[in-house]
């Protein structure tokens, strides 16, 4: 069943089940009026649980226009006839019949009300319903767009490649080369397009080992990249996607290689605080500048730009990237956070509260035997003049 039907569901039961609701109130009002007719001078209470009884049934389903004014007319005068008969007969006080025209109108109020209330809601639920349908549209319309870009972005590439290795002039190597950057940067678009709608559809909640996820985002990348890979492992475990965790992680990993160079560091750290946890990616590349990390710390969505020091190269970015990570740490009830990295590049720092577990073992990280073991060591090994590397943001951040 579509988003859609589900909303427009409930108002459907609510005309079905309205030709019940009338026989029952029918048959209830029956009763208060016997019983007004039995008890002479003691109709006060009947005659209220009868309306009260309208008031209920009407509040629960639609009434058709007919069968609203049939309950209202036979009920107002077969009560109304018995109060009449009892003030003839000096059983009750004239006053009493004044209830007759005051309850009706209370009650046409009432419908009044209610008519209005049903109309804004069926308004509002179609609105709902309009906005739903738009919503799976883009979606499927971006799903679509994103699978046909592979294959020409495939093509292309294998294209490129042989072009490239006929290139003789430096001239049309440095142009092919800017070529190749484009579409590479298309293809990272397509790419994270797809995993965010991937996202979107995995409600998954289970108790995620941070540490271990970390551990395997190393390994996939340290094969693609050619980096000083480290791993600062201490985040534990915590209630969440596996797989959302999965995709910021890859995605700031992502980011820190385009803005690197081989040979520079890429450093995953974790670690927990007062009821957070802190899932950072910090490299020594190029880093943001001042402007770029109040931007992206408020939520702008511009693309950063950055060139390489020595070099021609323009480094962009979509923002799409940084915008799934943030929207992933959001859900979580998190934040993203960008920041200078001691390493000298840039620092990107996801927390989220943390949901300690009780029932899990403990997590014994391992590597691979046909790689290189990954060393968690800081800095200050390396380069004897930084102080121990830690996860946490700045203070005060």
């Amino acid at each position: 069943m579509s988003e859609a039907a589900r909303l427009t569901g409930p108002l459907d039961a609510g005309r079905f089940g309205r030709g019940h609701l009338v026989v029952v109130w029918t048959l209830w009002a029956l009763a208060c009026t016997t019983v007004m007719l039995v008890l002479p001078g003691q109709e006060t209470i009947p005659y209220h649980l009868g309306w009260a009884g309208f008031a209920l049934a009407f509040g629960l389903g639609t009434w058709t226009r007919w069968q609203l004014v049939t309950a209202l007319a036979w009920y107002t005068l077969a009560t109304g006839a018995v109060l009449e008969r009892s003030w003839l007969l000096g059983q009750i006080e004239w006053e009493e019949t004044t209830e007759i025209p005051l309850m009706l109108l209370l009650a046409l109020l009432m419908v009044w009300h209610v008519r209005r209330r049903q109309s804004a809601l069926g308004h509002i639920t179609r609105l709902a319903a309009r906005d739903i349908q738009a919503s799976l549209d883009r979606e499927q319309l971006m799903r679509l767009t994103s699978h046909e870009l592979r294959t020409p972005l495939t093509i292309a590439q294998g294209y490129l490649e042989l072009l490239q290795t006929r290139a003789i002039e430096l001239e049309n190597q440095s142009d092919l080369s800017v070529v190749a950057d484009e579409l590479k940067r298309l293809s990272r678009v397509s790419d994270r397009l797809i995993r965010m709608i991937q996202l979107q559809e995995d409600p998954t909640s289970e108790i995620v080992d941070i540490d271990e996820v970390m551990a395997q985002a190393v390994e996939r990348w340290r094969v693609v990249a050619d980096r000083q890979w480290v791993l600062d492992v201490g985040a534990g475990r915590a209630l969440g996607s596996p797989e959302r965790l999965r995709t910021g992680l890859d995605t700031l990993v992502e980011n820190a290689i385009r803005y690197t160079s081989v040979g520079d560091t890429i450093r995953l750290a974790g670690s927990r605080r007062l009821e957070q946890v802190f899932v950072g990616v910090f490299d020594s590349g190029v880093g943001f500048s001042d402007q770029q990390i109040m931007a992206i710390n408020a939520g702008e969505e511009s693309s950063p730009v950055e060139t390489v020091v020595g070099t021609k190269e323009s480094l962009r970015g979509s923002g799409l990237g940084l915008s799934i990570v943030r929207a992933l740490a959001n859900a979580r009830g998190g934040t993203l956070h960008a920041s200078h990295a001691p390493e000298g590049g840039a620092s990107m720092v996801i927390s989220f509260p943390l949901h300690v577990p009780s029932e899990v073992a403990p997590f014994v990280r391992g590597v691979a035997s046909s790689s290189p073991p990954i060393r968690p060591a800081s800095l200050s090994e390396r380069r004897g003049s930084r102080k121990p590397l830690s996860v946490m943001p700045p203070a005060g951040s």
